[in-house]
């Protein structure tokens, strides 16, 4: 495609595309580069580890996952944070294997569908299911019920004549997946709780989209504002069962659990709109430029306006971040083009909810 300044542009995925192709011919043509099997890789990895205790607050880890670790060491290492001072690697070796495996599930379950997916439909899919918000998701709801027994007075006042007396409480307390992380940073202490907290408020109603709606929660899940450790560990305990087993089989049965597979399962099966707000925008302002305008309010929250050539289709006020903003004024906007009839132009004003729109 040529510039209107008469230079050839070109894509960068064409650039990626060239990439893949060299190393596929090195593969080919540069015989004399050992290239080792993937399982003899593996296997190099695997011994590498080493053999060592699980201390017993993690044991329960391995019963959540439905995974009993041979190199223990492994397991340790993928959920390890980098601020963690225990002469022990930290996940981001493990997480950079593990968002290769989970690809890996993913596509292949797609390419097992029947009837078959189209190119542009298993991107889509992709897209929704190994992204960062929505493992981080997972990784603050997939847990495990553990019994906790604490003392409690139940009479008296200590007193010689009236002494204690106590009784045994045992309450059911759910352990998710992310506190299981080793680290020595107050900052990502204080995340954690923060996180916890818009967590506890989103999770019912991500739940719910989860399980019956009829659009992925792109700018719910975007609202939780998770930061990237939590969709690490997801990846980094696949890539240390993938190390530990040698078996993708292992791997798939713990995206299974997550329930990863089960939503792509419900997406096909009830026609779950999953494609981006932003990118379904720019679809249907076909040659028209978008453009997001963001600004902070006086309480420091995000104001999106939306603009879809000379046109403002949306204002949506009280956005979390940057991220949340901009695609929960795209997914308004959408909603608006997509009820015209005479396409992008011409509309009135009205008020939605906390959004202006035009």
């Amino acid at each position: 495609m040529a510039s209107q300044d008469g230079e050839r542009e070109v894509s960068s995925k064409v650039l990626a595309d060239v990439v893949e192709a060299l190393v596929g011919a090195a593969m080919v043509f540069l015989p004399e580069i050992q290239w080792k099997p993937l399982n003899t890789r593996r296997g190099e990895l695997f011994e590498r580890a080493a053999n060592t205790d699980l201390p017993e607050g993690l044991k329960p880890l391995e019963t959540l996952i439905g995974y009993q670790f041979n190199k223990k060491a492994l397991l340790l290492e993928g959920i390890t944070h980098a601020s963690y001072n225990a002469g022990l690697q930290s996940y981001e070796r493990l997480e950079f294997l593990g968002d290769s495996i989970l690809d890996n599930i993913v596509v292949l379950a797609m390419y097992a569908q029947n009837p078959e997916l189209s190119h542009f439909q298993m991107h889509l899919l992709r897209t929704a299911l190994v992204n960062a918000d929505f493992l981080a998701f997972l990784c603050m709801s997939w847990g495990i019920e553990q019994e906790e027994s604490s003392l409690q007075q139940t009479g008296g006042n200590g007193s010689d004549s009236d002494p204690a007396t106590f009784a045994e409480i045992s309450t059911t307390v759910k352990f998710p997946l992310w506190r299981f992380l080793r680290h020595m940073s107050p900052t990502l202490s204080s995340v954690q709780l923060a996180t916890s907290k818009q967590f506890a408020e989103l999770q019912p109603e991500i739940k719910k989209v989860i399980e019956n709606g009829s659009h992925y929660p792109w700018a719910l899940l975007a609202k939780l504002q998770a930061q990237k450790f939590y969709s690490d560990i997801v990846e980094s305990l696949l890539g240390a069962v993938w190390i530990d087993s040698g078996s993708l089989d292992e791997c798939t049965a713990i995206v299974e659990r997550m329930g990863i597979l089960k939503y792509l399962r419900r997406i096909l099966q009830d026609g779950v709109h999953v494609m981006h707000p932003k990118e379904e925008l720019g679809i249907l302002a076909d040659d028209l430029k978008v453009k997001y305008s963001l600004r902070i309010d006086s309480v420091k929250r995000y104001v999106c306006e939306v603009f879809v050539g000379a046109e403002r289709i949306v204002q949506y006020e009280g956005g979390v971040s940057k991220m949340e903003a901009q695609t929960k004024a795209a997914e308004l906007a959408v909603a608006i083009l997509g009820t015209r009839k005479d396409g992008v132009g011409g509309g009135k004003v009205d008020v939605v909810g906390d959004a202006m729109v035009e």
